[in-house]
């Protein structure tokens, strides 16, 4: 106890006390840390970004027009509407005019005056009051009318854009889906269309009402009093000198954020998905440290972006509170002077306390249109994406199902080859395997077969045709795959199953069910083929997925087949009882087997092996197993 009042004793004596130099001098210390922190940081944020090439040109706006075409009468109406609601605003500020001049004062009209064409009704108050009552009906009416038919045009268009979008990008080749997250690809489809969807229906329907206003207050203004109008005039170069800073910055800093947003999409997104995963290994910790890293990146970039248009808006709103001073003080000295009204000064007045905030919301509009000029960067960018190579090519009228593989040479990167000088042949009906090392190109040999990639070198030809030269639709329906890396859809095992062919009947998928080994599952439970899966099937087991995936083949009766490790995740029970139902499944198909499973090689007529990114085929000895016993062996020869 007392060494522990003799540690307080000497911690309190060490302590500064709040006038000594050392804690002034570190308070000093402290402020001018944050004084050079804050210098930095503006200078970040104001230096001249990079150009980048990625602009938005007046040829790409012209092209997201082409998605308002099948609407424009809409437009049309929503814009009309919002013109007759811009001119009743408009005049309403003249009643104060009328009010003081002609009511309060008794001043008949000036015969160039706005009001001289109302031929002397609004002299009295009674009359006025009627007019403002009309007014306020007309607009309120006509605001309606224009609210419905803006959002008719902007949710119209929005569908539209994301509709044609959607499409374009489900036209790209397997080789991007297989490159890019898909939290990534999700950000880029959902996010940008969001901000666009925005901007029109808030921004641009602002930006026509706040133009018409602008113009139809400056013709009121010119006639009110011309000199003053010109002052007012006078500070838009100033506008325009803001705009010429910050809308560069602003482009830039909001692209950054949007693709840092992408990021954060894309690694929560892989979290969820292999939630399992991060469990098992108890890294929910590590998980949230990576999540929040890229968090803070895209945190940092929005606070560069809203300081940057907090500078922008501080400037304009300066700007405009100038050009009211300039306003007040020359038109105090003409009212001063006998040479301007009060009526016409307290209207003017009044015009120009809400004809500045709309010029301000005017000239902001390039600025505060950024965010949505880079999303529409970014979407212009995946339409400018080529769709895949060879769609709408030939559509044979038959097919046999000879695959030939000729000095196929294919690598992922420059570096090593994973195929090189690949030569082989499947006949028709042939069930031909292919074994090696994990990582020797099995899958890749599959993944060419399905045109995901295309060989650098040499020629993948079916029947004959090359495949390059072949619809890429075309070709993948022709071909049943049954791979390691299933997947089902969050609906019911009965739509799961007939995915591969929508037309079937339901007697069909039950056909297709009993012979994949799954129709008792599938009746055991209390919906029976109405089960919902879940999100990719994990209401099922793994190996009740395999065999749904199985069944969606039965089904399609495509005339090749692909097996990818199709009983990877079975027991060998199931197993044996899946090999049973394969033979039957490659019965009359051309047939590659990727397997390492020696009682699935015994359903092949050939065995082929890839070393070092050649494929032979295994002979004699070579072969690593026999064939099965109850199959007719079809020996043949590339």
């Amino acid at each position: 106890m007392e060494l522990q009042q003799s540690r307080g004793r000497r911690a309190t004596l060490r302590a500064p006390a709040p006038d000594s130099p050392l804690l002034n001098r570190t308070c000093i210390m402290s402020i001018t840390d944050h004084c050079r922190r804050t210098v930095a940081f503006t200078r970040d944020i104001m230096r001249q970004p990079v150009k980048s090439g990625k602009d938005l040109r007046f040829s790409d706006l012209a092209f997201f027009l082409r998605f308002a075409r099948p609407i424009w009468r809409v437009g049309v109406l929503a814009l009309a509407a919002t013109a007759l609601v811009s001119a009743a605003k408009t005049v309403l500020p003249l009643s104060i005019k009328v009010f003081i001049d002609n009511i309060l004062l008794g001043e008949a009209p000036a015969p160039d005056a706005l009001i001289a064409g109302a031929g002397g009704l609004l002299t009295s108050l009674n009359a006025l009051i009627v007019a403002l009552l009309v007014l306020g009906f007309f607009t309120g009416g006509m605001d309606l009318v224009r609210n419905y038919w803006t959002a008719r045009f902007r949710e119209d268009y929005a569908f539209n854009l994301q509709t044609t979008l959607v499409e374009h990008v489900l036209s790209f080749p397997l080789s991007y889906f297989k490159s890019q997250q898909t939290g990534y690809i999700m950000s880029r489809l959902s996010d940008d269309i969001q901000i666009l969807q925005y901007t029109v229906s808030q921004y641009l329907p602002q930006i026509v009402a706040n133009a018409l206003y602008v113009a139809f207050t400056f013709a009121i203004l010119c006639f009110l009093n011309l000199r003053l109008t010109l002052v007012a005039v006078a500070f838009i170069p100033l506008y325009l000198l803001v705009n010429a800073v910050f809308i560069r910055r602003i482009r830039a800093a909001t692209h950054r954020e949007r693709e840092r947003q992408a990021y954060v999409s894309r690694d929560l997104q892989e979290v969820i998905a292999g939630i399992d995963t991060v469990k098992s290994h108890a890294a929910e910790d590590r998980e949230v440290r990576k999540v929040s890293g890229t968090l803070r990146n895209m945190v940092d970039a929005r606070i560069k972006n809203t300081m940057l248009s907090a500078f922008s808006e501080y400037f304009r709103i300066g700007t405009m509170s100038l050009m009211i001073i300039a306003v007040f003080w020359f038109g105090g000295n003409e009212v001063l002077a006998g040479a301007m009204s009060v009526g016409d000064f307290v209207a003017f007045a009044v015009y120009i306390v809400t004809f500045a905030p709309t010029v301000n919301t005017f000239f902001a509009f390039p600025v505060v249109m950024q965010p949505a000029l880079t999303s529409a960067a970014r979407l212009r960018d995946l339409f400018r994406m080529d769709g895949e190579a060879g769609a709408g090519g030939i559509v044979p009228a038959t097919v046999q199902g000879q695959i030939e593989f000729a000095g196929v040479r294919f690598g992922y990167t420059g570096s090593e080859p994973v195929l090189r000088d690949a030569n082989f042949v499947a006949r028709p009906g042939e069930v031909v395997a292919v074994v090696g090392r994990t990582g020797v190109g099995k899958t890749t040999l599959v993944n060419l077969i399905l045109r995901a990639f295309a060989p650098q070198e040499g020629t993948i030809t079916l029947d004959g045709r090359d495949l390059l030269s072949l619809d890429p639709r075309w070709l993948r329906r022709q071909v049943s795959l049954v791979s390691q890396d299933l997947f089902l859809f969050h609906t019911t095992i009965e739509d799961n199953i007939r995915y591969s062919r929508p037309e079937a009947t339901f007697e069909d998928v039950i056909g297709a069910a009993r012979k994949a080994q799954i129709h008792d599952d599938i009746v055991a439970f209390p919906d029976g083929y109405q089960t919902i899966v879940g999100e990719r099937g994990t209401q099922l087991s793994v190996g009740q997925r395999q065999r749904v995936a199985i069944a969606r083949a039965f089904l399609k009766d495509a005339p090749i087949l692909i097996l990818d490790e199709p009983t990877s995740a079975l027991d060998m029970q199931t197993e044996d009882q899946i090999r049973r139902t394969l033979r039957i499944l490659v019965r009359d198909r051309t047939t590659i087997l990727v397997s390492h499973r020696p009682s699935l090689l015994t359903l092949a007529d050939r065995v082929l092996t890839i070393e070092g990114g050649r494929v032979r085929e295994c002979r004699g000895a070579d072969a690593p197993v026999q064939p099965d016993t109850d199959r007719t062996y079809r020996s043949a020869t590339p």
